[in-house]
């Protein structure tokens, strides 16, 4: 893989370093023309992206390939031996999940906040249904019933709604730390990389065709042999 890089900026930085001599033909001058705009215009893309829309761009397109490989999946059936190809409806769709979560993140967190409010009112909720049915079935005992060990169902009705409310607030908000993190990754990688190629992209704006011509020269002719050398001989 490094080999094939090495050799794509070969060419691309060879291409820039003979921009006059190839401009020389006509078939050569539009080349460089075609070239020149197109990568101005990737610049000026990637200088002015908007990292909002990018990353709801990813998600759909995330989801739209998820669906594509279900839908191809079921009509041609798991490969055998199994391969990638059986994995890529569920890895798209967690890339889907993921960015769903990093794009509408205060709605997430509030998701997530919502389900260990929930644990921690469900044992009064549960509490009110016994108290309604007069006790006749018990039901925050029996959901209190695997912390038997630890002495829970010797204590009051009420100290035991006490308890489980502490115990599922904690575990809720254990759940919906581990979440945050976890489904935040993915959208926070595609964020550095959106990130970089702005910054970079900008940076490039900013430099001088002369300059741009000086460091191709430099990189075609010493830098760039010296790296692939160094990747044949397995240094890099």
């Amino acid at each position: 893989m490094l080999f094939w890089i090495l050799t794509s900026l070969q060419i691309i930085f060879g291409i820039v370093a003979g921009e006059s001599t190839i401009r020389q033909t006509p078939e050569g001058g539009k080349t460089i023309g075609f070239l020149s705009k197109s990568g101005l215009f990737f610049l000026k893309w990637r200088a002015f992206s908007d990292y909002k829309k990018e990353l709801a761009g990813l998600r759909k397109v995330f989801g739209i390939t998820a669906i594509i490989f279900t839908v191809l999946l079921f009509s041609i059936g798991p490969s055998n031996p199994p391969s990638l190809f059986n994995a890529l409806p569920g890895l798209f769709l967690v890339l889907w999940l993921t960015m769903q979560f990093g794009t509408n993140f205060k709605k997430s967190v509030k998701e997530q906040a919502s389900i260990a409010g929930l644990m921690i009112i469900c044992p009064w909720l549960i509490l009110g249904m016994d108290y309604i049915t007069d006790f006749q079935f018990n039901q925050l005992r029996l959901m209190a019933s695997p912390f038997k060990p630890f002495g829970l169902l010797e204590l009051e009705t009420y100290q035991i709604a006490i308890a489980l409310s502490l115990i599922g607030g904690f575990f809720g908000l254990v759940m919906a730390a581990f979440s945050i993190v976890i489904f935040s990754m993915v959208p926070l990688f595609f964020l550095f990389l959106i990130v970089v190629s702005s910054k970079a992209s900008s940076a490039a704006l900013q430099v001088s065709p002369k300059a741009a011509k000086n460091f191709s020269l430099l990189y075609c002719f010493l830098i760039g042999p010296v790296l692939i050398a160094l990747e044949s001989k397995g240094i890099i």
